[in-house]
């Protein structure tokens, strides 16, 4: 049986195609394009704006961040005392530290971390080695020269000063933390007077009351809150506290020393 013949010699390549489906796809792309280019056209002034802010912000973000930490490390740097030569810290006052001074005179100072140690040189087991040269002079050395006297030759510049000790020439008072020490010195002294039959000062008793209630106010007034633990050196291991190896929070003494001898009404160095 034949296959039947095709003559693709009668093809018209000139027929017309039914191009209407890509006609469509074109006008609905161009259409496409035309709407995306209207609304570009068409963006508000407020959108640009908020674009080029938003830009601006991350542009500046990492200036902004670091600079930031620059005035935080500044401010750390002020508060520990880093800065009190420089202008910044030119005016830094310890008016508001615990422990400092309300008149805005003294500076801040700054502070360390200090274990608190066994140390009988100030106050010997046996109560009859007190009175000493040697331990006289570890109590005189405790003192900054000047025994803690300063002299504020501008004392109208400061605010809340208490009345000035009798001085020549001078606008003088003396220190909180020397008055302690003297206080304390006192203390130890009578009790080893008492406890060895050595002579005490005539006004010991009268100094004595003083110093116990000074002495009450100013442990109240630091209420240092450093926490302790269980004793290692009590006779009796009674499960109490001695406070040995305890860290408090301290002003630097090398500071405080640097700072009254700085200021001070004159060079004696004695503790009673």
């Amino acid at each position: 049986m034949m296959q039947p013949q095709h003559d693709y010699s009668q093809v018209n390549h000139n027929e017309h195609h039914d191009d209407d489906s890509s006609t469509e796809v074109e006008s609905l792309v161009g259409g496409e394009k035309q709407w995306a280019a209207n609304d570009f056209h068409h963006t508000s002034p407020g959108s640009k704006r908020r674009t080029c802010l938003s830009g601006l912000l991350v542009a500046l973000r990492w200036p902004l961040v670091i600079a930031l930490q620059f005035v935080i490390i500044g401010l750390l740097a002020r508060e520990q005392g880093f800065l009190s030569d420089t202008r910044w810290g030119a005016h830094s006052t310890s008016a508001n530290d615990v422990g400092g001074d309300i008149t805005g005179w003294s500076p801040h100072l700054p502070t360390q971390i200090t274990t608190f140690k066994i140390n009988q040189t100030f106050a010997p087991y046996n109560t009859s080695e007190f009175f000493t040269p040697e331990v006289l002079r570890a109590w005189n050395e405790l003192l900054p020269v000047g025994m803690g006297f300063q002299s504020i030759p501008d004392p109208e510049s400061y605010t809340d000063l208490p009345t000035p000790i009798i001085w020549p020439n001078q606008t003088v008072f003396t220190t909180s933390m020397t008055h302690q020490l003297h206080c304390l010195y006192a203390v130890v002294a009578v009790y080893s007077g008492l406890t060895s039959n050595h002579t005490l000062e005539e006004d010991h008793h009268w100094h004595m009351i003083h110093c116990f209630d000074y002495m009450r106010q100013a442990i109240l007034c630091s209420a240092d809150m450093a926490l302790e633990g269980l004793e290692t050196t009590f006779p009796d291991h009674n499960g109490g506290s001695d406070g040995w190896d305890s860290k408090h929070v301290c002003k630097d003494p090398r500071k405080v020393r640097e700072r009254l001898e700085s200021v001070r009404a004159y060079d004696d160095q004695e503790i009673f």
